[in-house]
């Protein structure tokens, strides 16, 4: 039975409308050229995957899962999240950080991986297109990130209901 090794969460500040997933080495000079699901991209290179939001600068809240095989898909998830897409990633670091401060050092904004390989990468996300920027009380952008081990598939969109993510597909 699959299951949930570890999770993490956090609020975290994004500038330039995207989540950088880092390695180690909290460095990438990765620009996509075209986004999965108008959500995600991940670096030919390895070590980086990008998400991008509906905003351009803010705090969104960031949901990092590790499983031991892929995680369930099911209706409740394609009704919670507007936007789903999975991506695979030749992942070598130890670390995976979704810290936008280029700090590495919240332990938060960080998901220990098990070891070098490839990895499938599903990104979900909801309240994309409540605003930029936002008022009080307006509802805060999420994304959740799930990641397992698992050879190199098709880059696939599960679910694109967002106008942010056909604005990002139609670029």
């Amino acid at each position: 039975m699959v299951g949930l090794v570890r999770q993490t969460s956090s609020q975290v500040h994004i500038d330039a409308s995207t989540v950088d997933l880092l390695g180690a080495d909290l460095f990438t000079d990765y620009q996509p050229e075209e986004w999965v699901g108008g959500l995600v991209a991940a670096a030919p290179s390895g070590d980086a995957v990008r998400i991008v939001c509906g905003q351009e600068i803010a705090g969104i809240h960031v949901i990092a899962q590790l499983w031991d095989g892929r995680p369930p898909m099911g209706a409740t998830d394609a009704e919670a999240w507007q936007d789903i897409a999975e991506v695979s990633v030749d992942w070598r670091s130890p670390l995976l950080d979704f810290g936008t401060t280029g700090d590495g050092e919240d332990q938060a904004q960080q998901l220990v991986m098990p070891g070098p390989g490839t990895y499938r990468i599903r990104v979900s996300a909801r309240n994309r297109d409540d605003g930029d920027p936002r008022e009080d009380g307006d509802p805060t952008e999420a994304v959740r990130i799930q990641v397992w081990q698992a050879p190199v598939e098709e880059e696939c969109v599960i679910k694109q209901s967002s106008r942010t993510a056909h604005l990002w597909t139609d670029q």
